[in-house]
């Protein structure tokens, strides 16, 4: 069986040693939520960034804390250890279920915050404490 294509697509730059993510479609399940992330970390091994800004302009579903904890057990050893990682929710719709996401990401030893806006989120990157 082939994997299906993903229904998403992510833009990627970097400045400052920090690699900007910026995710567009739909992502309507678990799996294509642990994609994103998996393909998010095969560009910041590319690059070798100390920082990670993902900015996310997709719809679709917000896993629960049983999701967010399989998604944070999936990303173990994927890169994402030891650096900080903002998230942001463009449309702020799911914020609240988002940040279930940043406490379950925290236990699992990541260095995850959630953001509703990209100014915030590059002040916590540069100067923030953790």
């Amino acid at each position: 069986m082939a994997t299906p294509m993903p229904t998403y697509a992510i833009e990627f730059s970097v400045e400052g040693g920090c690699l900007r993510a910026v995710s567009t479609g739909v992502i309507d399940t678990l799996e294509g939520a642990i994609g994103l992330f998996r393909d998010i970390a095969v560009e910041l091994r590319r690059v070798g960034a100390r920082t990670v800004l993902i900015v996310d302009e997709t719809s679709g579903i917000v896993p629960d804390a049983d999701g967010f904890d399989a998604l944070a057990r999936e990303m173990a050893g994927e890169g994402y250890e030891g650096i900080r990682v903002a998230y942001v929710d463009v449309a702020g719709t799911a914020l609240a279920r988002v940040e279930v996401g940043e406490i379950v990401a925290r236990i699992h030893g990541y260095r995850l915050r959630v953001f509703d806006n990209e100014a915030q989120a590059h002040i916590w990157l540069h100067y923030g404490r953790d």
